[in-house]
């Protein structure tokens, strides 16, 4: 049933849609305008025949036909004909009270008018809408763009290559990863979830991108990083309730070592070359909620060959069919499962494994990014 009603509201749409661009052009004026003639002729026809018993307005469809095809020409024109022909037909239909056929024609006028122009305006509003929804689509589409140009998809420097991919349920959110080099020696590189999705969450997430190039050139500490961050977004956030959970990391080439914070953001997970995992657990709030809040900085050692793997909430919270949530269980397995994959088919390979759990209906938006110490 709600399928069908779909199908009806489409074709609706469509419909109208066509209605409101179509103008008769110069070759099929003259068509349209015969049938339109046509029309009222037959109508006149069966007023004349059978008004008395007639429960329906004959004369109902060439007007509102000449108004949706001439609109305001054509109401005009056909009114006043529509209008005699009404009276005339009356006046030759024996059945019909002539006496008070000059009201009858009068409320037949006035029902043409009303309906006529309701029907105008109402095509004038959808082709209104119909543009302010195509310039939207417009802007939605180069707000896309530029979130895609925020985050690049492959980073390499040294010993540390970098791979990320970000799916939006709508056409942008606010699901991020930032990566840049620091210094002589440092590569940073962080993921991070806006509450919300759509506009308002890609604006907020392109303001916390900003933020952290202000303050991400500054210092190799993330748990420093953190803290300028939350103060920017506490200031910019007054009279808001919004907050962005982030994990945040540094790592140096010379120590092989990976300095790490983690604001209220699901664990990160450091994939050894024989498959062991490790969980980089949270470490603090979520930024944007407390002022004065703190994070604690944890490190760890990344050999070679050492995959670090870090992605949004939407990546466990994927739900298949029957309710159930992908979870940290089949991610683990999935990360294992690419130990002697590339980098890229590794993270392609994670991404597939969570759209063929569920069915590729993600409820919310995912973002992932993998580290590899070569």
């Amino acid at each position: 049933m709600q399928k069908a009603y779909r199908a009806v509201v489409t074709y609706l749409d469509r419909l109208l849609d066509r209605l409101v661009v179509f103008r008769p052009s110069h070759r099929s004026a003259p068509l349209w305008k015969t049938t339109i003639a046509a029309l009222l002729l037959a109508a006149f026809a069966v007023r004349s025949l059978y008004g008395h018993v007639l429960s329906v307005d004959v004369f109902l469809l060439p007007v509102l036909l000449a108004a949706a095809l001439f609109r305001n020409r054509g109401m005009l024109l056909i009114i006043p004909v529509a209008a005699l022909a009404y009276a005339l037909g009356g006046l030759l239909c024996t059945g019909i009270d002539n006496r008070h056929l000059l009201l009858n024609t009068l409320g037949q006028v006035v029902e043409w008018v009303l309906l006529c122009g309701f029907g105008l305006v109402t095509l004038d509003r959808y082709g209104t809408i119909k543009r302010l929804q195509a310039r939207q689509a417009s802007d939605v589409e180069l707000a896309r763009r530029l979130q895609l140009a925020l985050m690049q998809n492959r980073f390499e420097l040294g010993t540390v290559t970098l791979r990320g991919k970000v799916n939006q349920t709508l056409e942008v959110g606010g699901d991020f990863y930032y990566f840049r080099p620091f210094g002589q020696k440092y590569v940073v590189f962080c993921l991070g979830d806006v509450m919300g999705k759509g506009i308002a969450a890609s604006l907020l997430m392109a303001l916390v991108m900003g933020f952290m190039f202000e303050w991400g050139k500054k210092s190799p500490s993330p748990a420093f990083v953190l803290r300028k961050l939350n103060q920017r977004l506490i200031q910019w956030n007054q009279g808001q309730s919004t907050f962005v959970t982030m994990f945040y990391a540094v790592y140096d080439e010379e120590e092989e070592r990976l300095y790490f914070a983690n604001a209220g953001h699901p664990a990160a997970l450091l994939l050894s070359a024989d498959g062991n995992i490790k969980n980089l657990e949270g470490t603090g709030i979520p930024l944007g909620v407390m002022e004065d809040a703190e994070w604690g900085e944890q490190q760890t050692p990344v050999a070679s060959r050492e995959r670090l793997l870090m992605y949004s909430d939407g990546l466990l919270e994927a739900r298949n069919q029957s309710g159930e949530d992908y979870g940290m269980e089949r991610l683990q397995a999935s990360l294992r499962a690419t130990l002697r994959l590339g980098l890229e088919d590794a993270l392609n390979q994670v991404e597939s494994d969570v759209r063929n759990f569920c069915q590729g209906r993600l409820g919310d938006d995912l973002a992932i990014l993998m580290m590899e110490r070569t």
